[in-house]
């Protein structure tokens, strides 16, 4: 059986191997950015934000959307905004002010030790504690309410005929991680 699932799993990889280095570069970067103003046929998490961190999400609209469906897919989009804009002025923040510390020690001509990061650290903290307590609160009260949109966007999926509901995942078929990996 081992054996079995070490020949499909080599055998795999050289086929995944071969599809790569048989594209051309050009062509590659063509259908990378020709795919990201397509739609999707599922969520899609992209890369961290180098400032703030968070992975930006691309939302599947499917093609009979409902109202309570849309009415969810832009709460979530709206909280995903909301903690990007705090997580981009915050961390903008933070590296200003640890730019500034460091210098300060070195126009005296110290040396940055991790005793002095430590104190900085805390100090940073400390001055932000009320700004990240307003996030908290209101990044609470925006996930609760999301609990009546995407509750509603349940039930209505549960009302919605079979086949609307396995009609993306059929086209789908292929675009997935796991189908390019092993099925091909």
């Amino acid at each position: 059986m081992a054996l079995i699932l070490r020949y499909t799993i080599k055998s795999t990889c050289v086929q995944s191997c071969k599809r790569t280095l048989s594209t051309s570069t050009s062509s590659s970067k063509k259908n990378w950015t020709e795919n990201l103003a397509t739609p999707v046929a599922a969520d899609m998490i992209g890369t961290p934000d180098p400032i703030s961190n968070l992975r930006p999400v691309k939302y599947y609209i499917p093609p009979h959307e409902t109202a309570e469906e849309r009415e969810w897919r832009e709460s979530c989009q709206r909280v995903d905004a909301f903690n990007e804009d705090f997580w981009q002025k915050n961390n903008t923040l933070f590296m200003n002010a640890k730019a500034e510390f460091e210098d300060q020690f070195k126009a005296r001509g110290e040396e940055v030790t991790a005793e002095a990061m430590s104190m900085f650290y805390k100090d940073f903290l400390n001055k932000a504690y009320d700004r990240q307590m307003e996030y908290n609160r209101t990044w609470w009260k925006m996930n609760v309410a999301q609990l009546y949109p995407g509750f509603k966007a349940a039930i209505r999926s549960l009302n919605k005929p079979k086949h609307e509901s396995t009609h993306a995942a059929q086209h789908s078929k292929g675009n997935g991680f796991w189908e390019k990996s092993f099925e091909s």
